[in-house]
């Protein structure tokens, strides 16, 4: 009886490893650093017997630490009596800080034995930066201007077709001139002011209550872009194709614009914050949007200086009685 039980023993002992071996489970994601806002990838592998059944956790719930952006295509492949399978999971992050995700549980069972276990798999920490903007340096293109050598005969035939373009617009000018002082005088063309051209769009925006009616994302992206192209028109350098810290990065180099750097920052990150990582913000935050729309604009309106007239000299008069 006693050998019997050592015999059993042995069995069960060498049993255990190999029944651990028929399933595995790993995570991983696509690099260890990212910069806010990038894509984060996430990976879990499996390996097990066609015999076993996984249950996967609800990765979109377990991981609290990520935005979550969406799941991708499961890749399966089989290998003999295995199945390899690579469930891949899109996050995000939108603060600077080292982030671990947590082990995540995966159940199983198999054929021979329909006790429900689990595996767990490794955590994985990353670490999220903030994009590195070094104010002291000037602005200059990534890479320099490419150098092409002169061809000097294209070089005539633009100088020639220059000269017959400006002189046919000069004379197609002042035919055009002839003919619309005919016909009565010429209006001026009336330019409107970035700052009055921003004001209107936020009052129109105002107006339309987007955020009243359920539409935040949609109110907080017209609300940026109308301060993105006021930078434009106001400062001329392209806000609308830039990120907020790009431009965060410019009006510090502006003279007029250092001091809406700070309130330019509070608003943009507001924004970014509901059109990026999906946050609700209370009624008086998009309120404050608003007014500090308005604040950037109004603390950015151009002066106008009016030269100083010099006072006319006081009238010198005889005195009578130096007679």
């Amino acid at each position: 009886m006693v050998k019997y039980l050592r015999y059993s023993l042995c069995f069960f002992m060498l049993a255990v490893p190999v029944i651990a071996q028929n399933i595995s489970v790993g995570a991983s994601t696509d690099t260890s650093k990212y910069n806010i806002g990038d894509y984060i990838k996430y990976t879990i592998e499996l390996r097990y017997d066609k015999e076993i059944k996984v249950e996967l956790p609800p990765v979109k719930d377990s991981v609290k630490v990520l935005e979550f952006i969406k799941a991708m295509p499961v890749d399966s492949t089989t290998s003999g009596n295995k199945i390899i399978e690579k469930y891949g999971y899109i996050f995000s992050k939108y603060d600077s800080a080292r982030v671990t995700i947590p082990s995540l549980k995966v159940y199983y069972t198999s054929v021979n034995d329909t006790t429900r276990k689990f595996l767990a798999t490794n955590p994985v920490t990353i670490l999220v930066t903030t994009l590195q903007v070094d104010t002291q340096l000037d602005i200059r293109d990534i890479k320099n201007p490419l150098k092409l050598p002169l061809n000097w005969l294209l070089i005539i035939l633009i100088v020639i077709g220059a000269i017959a373009l400006i002189t046919g617009a000069i004379f197609g000018y002042r035919y055009y001139r002839k003919k619309k002082l005919a016909k009565g005088s010429i209006l001026p063309e009336i330019v409107i002011p970035p700052h009055e051209t921003a004001l209107n769009e936020l009052l129109e925006l105002e107006e339309k209550k987007l955020w009243q009616q359920g539409k935040v994302k949609e109110y907080h992206s017209e609300i940026t872009e109308i301060v993105r192209r006021y930078f434009e028109k106001r400062f001329n350098f392209r806000a609308l194709e830039m990120t907020s810290a790009e431009i965060l990065a410019v009006l510090s180099f502006i003279e007029e614009g250092k001091k809406i750097v700070a309130l330019s920052d509070s608003f943009f990150s507001n924004a970014d914050l509901v059109k990026f990582a999906k946050f609700q913000p209370m009624p008086d935050i998009n309120n404050e949007m608003m007014n500090q729309a308005r604040e950037i604009v109004t603390q950015t309106i151009p002066v106008l200086h009016v030269p100083e007239t010099d006072s006319p000299s006081p009238i010198l008069q005889e005195d009578p009685d130096a007679r």
